[in-house]
């Protein structure tokens, strides 16, 4: 069950099945993608090179590879949040010469939406015999991901994020990639990821992956119809919209990510709340126990207590009405808050 699951994800990614690593998910993926290549080249000095808007699981791990002696550079990102190629190239033209370097950029991201020059950035990177790795946890199932398209060394899988169990994913390894395990004391996995395997979530995993590449050009077609109706109903209800990442170089069909200023971000939650809409919110303030948005603030959003910031995604089965109704609550909602905050 196990190897014809790997044998099944291999095809659909376009890797051979040596390839594919079982893990627990997209976050321990993301750690021995980014730790386990600074450890195999402790002394070194390796390069590791990721944007700002990284997920955290890519973020923290690079820090602590800085911590244990690798050298970090962190991309800066366009006010849609997108990686310039040209900025990379300088990174690597820098630092790159004469040592080991990866360089780690998402697919797609999981707050805005925006989609990056994902073969041009692997191609740069490969350019200056620097191995690249991609989280494509957001895009995967969302997007074309193929390695034939994209000769990434590293690939971050999930499968939650597809309809598949929690507990679940996959690093896609490139054969001749140099990577220290992060625990010890089995073979399994080629020794990457040693422990008791999960032959059921592996096979639940490539059944969803199945499911949603055949589903891709409808579900696409779907969803897109759903982003834009929907942008359209803020645009013309709630002056002053901002639709983050509206002018990236690619934007996820099925996430819609949006800044309403003179809007308390509590009280627009409330107001969705109270109408039965389920919405992920995010800020680019820092107070109390919030942290915020590092993705917001890296694109130039600057912190401010009445913006609210509010992102819409669509599954498989939400229908239009719903989303016209979700777009009226919202609309209400910013009125509301603004009337109650005098913006």
């Amino acid at each position: 069950m196990l190897e014809a699951a790997r044998e099944q994800l291999a095809r659909l990614v376009g890797a051979p099945r040596q390839d594919v690593v079982w893990t627990g998910g997209g976050t321990q993926a993301d750690n021995l993608a980014i730790l386990g290549f600074a450890r195999a080249h402790v002394g070194k000095r390796p390069l590791l090179v990721v944007s700002a808007v990284e997920h955290k699981a890519v973020l923290a791990a690079a820090r602590r590879a800085e911590a244990e002696g690798a050298e970090l550079v962190v991309l800066p990102v366009d006010m849609n949040g997108s990686v310039d190629p040209a900025a990379l190239e300088a990174a690597l033209a820098d630092a790159a010469a004469g040592r080991p370097s990866l360089v780690s950029v998402m697919w797609a991201n999981n707050e805005v939406g925006a989609v990056q020059p994902i073969a041009e950035l692997c191609q740069v990177a490969h350019a200056h015999d620097s191995l690249f790795h991609t989280d494509a946890v957001q895009a995967f199932g969302k997007l074309p991901v193929s390695l034939t398209d994209v000769p990434a060394d590293l690939l971050t899988l999930t499968a939650h994020k597809i309809g598949g169990p929690v507990g679940i994913g996959s690093l896609i390894v490139r054969a001749g990639v140099p990577l220290e395990p992060l625990v010890y004391g089995g073979s399994q996995e080629r020794g990457l990821w040693p422990g008791t395997q999960n032959p059921l979530g592996a096979a639940a995993f490539t059944a969803a992956a199945e499911a949603a590449a055949g589903e891709l050009p409808a579900s696409t077609a779907h969803w897109t119809s759903l982003r834009d109706n929907l942008e359209a109903d803020l645009q013309q209800g709630i002056a002053g919209l901002v639709v983050h990442a509206s002018e990236a170089f690619e934007r996820l069909p099925q996430l819609l990510s949006v800044g309403i200023p003179g809007a308390d971000p509590a009280t627009v939650l409330m107001g969705l709340d109270l109408a039965g809409i389920s919405v992920s919110s995010g800020s680019a303030c820092s107070s109390g126990s919030q942290s915020g948005s590092h993705v917001l603030a890296a694109m130039g959003i600057s912190p401010a207590d009445a913006y609210a910031v509010l992102r819409f995604s669509f599954g498989p089965f939400t229908s239009g009405a719903e989303v016209t109704r979700a777009g009226q609550a919202a609309v209400r909602a910013a009125m509301q808050a603004r009337a109650v905050g005098g913006g």
